[in-house]
């Protein structure tokens, strides 16, 4: 399954903008792929599980360290270096199917809303590609771009191409977006929960921080972003898309 819609052309088309983990679901699903992949024999074992280490130091860290994030994308590439795009895709369907059902409740409604108001709905994510592909088509949304790896012939070369998670990677995407014909930056939407987010936030007019970690939390400070949580998400929502809508 292609990843769809990577740079929009439709004439003035506003986007809404999504992360996946900690903003429509709890968890790592990271975590989540790279143990298939080491049940099903897709990965390096070594590189997998020295990944899923820094994944969990990542996770466990109110500040990450300098450097950890891109040693967890190396390594995610490296423990792919070799594996099939099939056996990727396959794993990538299993976790999905195992992690749909941790959705937070508000997201079948938000989703609703967004589409409702005319926006374009894209996953963006420091997630691996194909399981946030694999969420985007599900979802039925306009599509999704995660952490990509080279592939020739068919197979993994280990060589990473993007990293949307990594300083930067989020801000190169949404200026794909913002270079295209007719993008609606002013009302466009984002919502995110970490830091990686806030670079979304500083190009769309409408930023939602839900439930922020404490680096995004400071960040928000002084800005126009609305902070939300699950309690309060739609009607904040709600709230901004009307006036997007007749903007």
């Amino acid at each position: 399954m292609a990843a769809k819609n990577r740079c929009g052309r439709n004439p003035a088309a506003k986007y809404a903008i999504l992360d996946l983990d900690g903003t429509l679901l709890p968890g790592h699903t990271s975590r989540h792929y790279l143990r298939v992949l080491l049940d099903d024999g897709t990965c390096d074992r070594q590189a997998g599980l020295s990944c899923l280490e820094a994944i969990a130091q990542y996770a466990a860290a109110e500040t990450a360290p300098p450097g950890l994030l891109d040693e967890i994308y190396r390594l995610y590439a490296l423990g792919m270096k070799g594996a099939s795009v099939a056996q990727a895709r396959f794993a990538a369907e299993k976790t999905w199917r195992a992690r749909r059902g941790m959705l937070f409740s508000f997201v079948p409604e938000l989703l609703s809303l967004l589409r409702a108001s005319g926006y374009r709905i894209h996953l963006l994510s420091g997630n691996h590609d194909f399981p946030v592909q694999e969420a985007a088509f599900d979802l039925g949304l306009s599509g999704g771009h995660g952490a990509v790896v080279e592939v020739a012939d068919g197979r993994f070369t280990g060589r990473l191409l993007s990293a949307p998670g990594a300083a930067g990677g989020k801000l190169a995407f949404v200026r794909c977006l913002a270079e295209a014909t007719g993008f609606d930056a002013e009302n466009s939407l984002a919502i995110g929960n970490s830091a990686s987010d806030a670079e979304v936030f500083s190009c769309v007019g409408k930023a939602l921080v839900f439930e922020p970690d404490a680096e995004l939390r400071r960040l928000a400070a002084g800005q126009s972003w609305h902070v939300v949580d699950r309690r309060t998400i739609l009607r904040v929502c709600a709230r901004l898309t009307p006036r997007a809508t007749a903007a």
